[in-house]
């Protein structure tokens, strides 16, 4: 029992002069030799390109809209696809899964670029969420250019439907329906570790 002890009394002192050392010693040293460190890592140019603050993006008063609805069911099936999800090399493959050439395809190539993290996937459907600013990244990577920036207080108005090519089994094929604006998702320890080492969050909830 006593050995027991002073091995733990023995643990506990170790563990501090560990924790001493690298509050004490270790972090110092790694802070002030900082500067040297970089400079011999990187290049003068890429350190001024690092060392700029970065810029937050402005609320344009637009907000973006994915022209097809994610409670949308599909009688017909053209192909089963099991390829690689990219949106722009499925396109240019297949176009379509089913009998809708407008339809999203899912893949997220736009939640990839969203720099807001706005964008959603739900049935394989793009959802553009409430963290949107209308920056209109997401339009310009849309393949199937089914995304439109409208102004904000319109949003809820819109026909979530781009199909203007004929018949589709598409159960929401121009059907009017108040779109409702999910939540952003936003994962608050990985933002309260962000704002520690890298200071506050550009991306505003």
């Amino acid at each position: 029992m006593i050995g027991i002890i002073l091995l733990l009394l023995l643990f506990i002192i170790i563990c501090g002069l560990l924790a001493i050392f690298i509050f004490c010693v270790l972090i110092p040293s790694i802070s002030q030799d900082k500067d040297r460190v970089q400079k011999f890592i990187f290049a003068p140019d890429e350190l001024k390109i690092s060392s700029h603050p970065k810029k937050s993006l402005a609320d344009s008063g637009l907000r973006a809209v994915v022209l097809c609805s994610h409670d949308k069911e599909f009688e017909q099936q053209r192909i089963n696809y099991q390829g690689p999800k990219d949106c722009v090399l499925f396109t240019k493959m297949y176009e379509t899964e089913y009998d809708c050439f407008q339809q999203c395809l899912g893949f997220g190539a736009c939640v990839n670029h969203c720099p807001q993290r706005a964008i959603q996937i739900i049935n394989n459907t793009a959802v553009v969420t409430t963290g949107c600013i209308g920056c209109g990244r997401c339009v310009e990577t849309c393949p199937k250019k089914i995304i439109k920036l409208v102004p904000k207080d319109m949003v809820a108005s819109q026909v979530l439907c781009g199909n203007t090519k004929g018949e589709t089994s598409c159960s929401a094929c121009q059907r009017e329906k108040k779109t409702e604006i999910p939540p952003r998702h936003v994962f608050k320890l990985w933002k309260l570790c962000y704002n520690i080492f890298y200071g506050k969050a550009d991306r505003k909830d």
